[in-house]
């Protein structure tokens, strides 16, 4: 389950940067789900996905989050199989996505995946 910009015209360049900002708002009573970030270097809509897992709610009650992934962490897929070689062009993302995902990487399953509703609120998303 996920959401996925259009494509981005113009695309962002984000060479200036070292990596992405998230705030991010889960309710009360969530447990804790792993997400993915994606970034997209390419308008081929089945390319390349460069994505990076982070952990948010479980706190039992409404939480706002802030979440830190740098560039050297996010892992260059093909529907959640890993593409060695592949480099993520940060001077032309033209796509992000935010995703719920039973797998991990390689055939690996996500550690806190479970089936039915879920909610995660984006208040915000940045570099530094």
């Amino acid at each position: 389950m996920g959401v996925r910009s259009k494509a981005l015209d113009p695309p962002l360049d984000l060479g200036a940067a070292s990596g992405v900002t998230l705030r991010v708002r889960t309710p009360a009573g969530q447990d804790e789900l792993r997400f993915k970030f994606i970034l997209r270097d390419s308008t081929d809509f089945n390319g390349i996905a460069h994505t990076a897992s982070f952990d948010a709610g479980g706190a039992g009650e409404a939480r706002d989050e802030t979440v830190r992934l740098p560039f050297d962490a996010f892992v260059p897929t093909l529907f959640a199989r890993t593409v060695p070689g592949a480099t993520l062009n940060t001077r032309n993302v033209v796509g992000v996505q935010f995703a719920l995902s039973k797998f991990e990487y390689d055939g690996g399953l996500s550690p806190s995946f479970r089936e039915g509703a879920f909610e995660m609120e984006i208040l915000d998303v940045g570099t530094f």
